[in-house]
Formats: structure tokens, C-alpha cells, sequence
């Protein structure tokens, strides 16, 4: 397992580097460099502030899925295990198995809470966080005219089919059909999580999605005051529409805390004739270093004696 492990980080090195090594040729890099050290430090903290807020908003999303009325320790509980999957997120193939961690964690917190619940949570909020992006991208497309804005058309059906993909799930769940498909014998082990996806547990999902809606704003509008700040022309709603889009493809296991792929998918989707390629690289880069500070912060969080502690009584 071990093995497999430093293999995969050694092609996702090999991969990462290649792909940075053609987004650098499109750029310079001396001023890319000199750019990201020069930052303004209260620009800085400012998106740092920001990307911790949602993260507790996110942290308080998947909480209203298993607690019906979580209080603040068990949002910062949920915080915590967001902070340290994320960090050893890092060291995985892919930073969905990051998602193990979250598991491990929260089923120490909450033992008498079955594990397939608490897995079936984590996939749950993944999707409900991803709708609600497909969502803000299948609304957008609809006022690209007005903002000048052209949107191919390949791009415009698959929002539409992944859009109407979405609303079938939740038609679903809010129908009570999803006890019908649980009943199968394939779903016979994970039957803990026909909770999550019951009709009575709909409000709670309601609820996830008005949280999200709030979460994935804030993502999408940091991502926009991020490429402002490098000076691109990128409209809100070309965030909105492309964002989904990017945020699905870099959950594949393809480089190293998505650098690389994140660069040369921000410089195909954004990239324009009135947009600098070099500004687009800064943005996508930044947000990639704004990422793995907030990765960091669950390895600090990894190093407290409290936690070191709980891991020894636990070996």
C-alpha cells in the first residue's frame, strides 16, 4: 500500500511538472515570481480571513447532515477535521481520499454515530457543495449576452445535463424514493445511510443547500477579487459558469495539490485575447498557494499536544 502510495505522488511529480513546465513557457516567469513576493500583506490576509470563514461555513454544512442542531463545538470539531484531511489531503493520490481523514477523525468525536453514516455524509456534502456550484453555472449561462460574454456550446449542454442530473437526485430524496433503491441487496452494508437521503432528513438537506449557497458564493466571489487583483477582466460570470467546471476536473488524482492542472485549465477556460496569459497564471498559482497555507493549517493543528496526545492514548 506504502509502495503504491509513493509511486502515485512520483507520477503526480513527474505530471506536475510537466504541466508547469508548458503553462511557464506562455509566461515570464522572473515577473510571475517577483509579482507573487511583492503581494500586498493585507491583501493577503484578507483572502486568508476569507478562505478561513468559509471553510467554517463549509465545516457547518456538513455538521446540519448528521446533527440536527450543531452547536459552535461541534462546527470547530468539523473545522478541525476539515484543516487536517486537507493537510494529509497533500500526501494521498488524490485530495478526495482526503476525505478518509475526515472520517477517522469525526468517528473518534462521535462514536456512537455507525460509519457508514459518517462516510455517506462526507460523499453528500460533496455533491451538495458541487450542485449548488452546477447550479450558480446553469443560471449564469443565461445572462452571458448581456455581459458580452461567449460560452461554447458543448459547454453549455453539459451544465444543462449535469444541472438536470442534480435535480433528479433531489427529486429523489425530496420524493422518498430513495428507500425503494436502498432496499436492493448492493446497498444491503451501507443501509445507515438511507438516513441522510431520507425525506424526513429533506430539511436538513434544504438547509445544506441554503449554507452552501452562501459558501459557494463566497468561493466564487474571492476567486473574482483574486483575479482583479492581478489585473485580468475576468467577469463574475465567467467565474460562475467556469469554476464548476475546473473545481470537478481537479478532483482527479492528475498533479500535486492541483498545481499545474489548475494552471493550464485556468489559461484554456480564461484565457482571452484582452486578458494577459501571465495574469491568469498569477491568479490560478495564488489561489493554489492560498490552498496549501490552508492545508497547513491542519498539519499545525496535526502538531498540537492535544491532538498528539488523543493519537498516542488511541495507538
Amino acid at each position: 500500500m506504502f509502495q503504491k502510495i509513493i509511486k502515485s505522488k512520483i507520477l503526480k511529480l513527474i505530471i506536475t511538472l510537466v504541466l508547469f513546465y508548458f503553462a511557464f513557457q506562455k509566461v515570464e516567469i522572473k515577473s510571475i515570481l517577483s509579482q507573487l513576493i511583492g503581494i500586498n500583506i493585507f491583501f493577503l490576509i484578507f483572502i486568508f480571513f476569507i478562505s478561513i470563514l468559509a471553510t467554517l461555513i463549509t465545516a457547518y454544512r456538513w455538521s446540519l447532515l448528521i446533527i440536527k442542531n450543531p452547536k459552535i463545538g461541534d462546527i470547530l470539531a468539523f473545522t478541525k477535521s476539515a484543516w487536517v484531511s486537507s493537510f494529509y489531503g497533500l500526501f494521498v493520490p488524490t485530495s478526495a481520499a482526503g476525505d478518509i481523514f475526515k472520517w477517522l477523525i469525526i468517528d473518534e468525536k462521535y462514536p456512537n454515530i455507525p460509519k457508514s453514516k459518517l462516510g455517506g455524509s462526507i460523499l453528500l456534502d460533496r455533491f451538495v457543495g458541487m450542485s449548488m456550484l452546477v447550479f450558480f453555472g446553469f443560471v449564469s449561462q443565461f445572462f452571458v449576452s448581456n455581459f458580452g460574454v461567449e460560452i461554447p456550446i458543448l459547454i453549455r449542454y453539459g451544465l444543462i445535463i449535469v444541472f438536470l442530473g442534480c435535480l433528479l437526485v433531489y427529486g429523489i430524496i425530496f420524493t422518498g424514493k430513495t428507500s425503494l433503491i436502498l432496499k436492493h441487496k448492493w446497498f444491503k452494508k451501507i443501509k445507515n445511510i438511507g438516513d441522510l437521503v431520507s425525506k424526513e432528513n429533506s430539511i436538513q438537506i434544504l438547509k445544506c443547500l441554503g449554507v452552501s449557497f452562501l459558501s459557494d458564493f463566497l468561493w466564487i466571489w474571492q476567486t473574482w477579487i483574486i483575479s482583479r487583483y492581478f489585473g485580468t477582466n475576468i467577469s463574475f460570470v465567467e467565474i460562475l459558469i467556469y469554476l464548476p467546471i475546473i473545481s470537478t476536473i481537479l478532483i482527479l488524482p492528475i498533479s500535486i495539490a492541483g498545481f499545474g492542472a489548475r494552471e493550464q485549465l485556468y489559461l484554456f477556460f480564461l484565457s482571452k485575447t484582452t486578458n494577459t496569459l501571465e495574469s491568469i497564471f498569477l491568479m490560478s498559482t495564488f489561489l493554489g498557494i492560498i490552498g496549501i497555507l490552508m492545508s497547513l493549517l491542519g498539519g499545525l493543528i496535526s502538531l498540537t499536544p492535544e491532538y498528539r496526545r488523543k493519537n498516542l492514548i488511541n495507538s
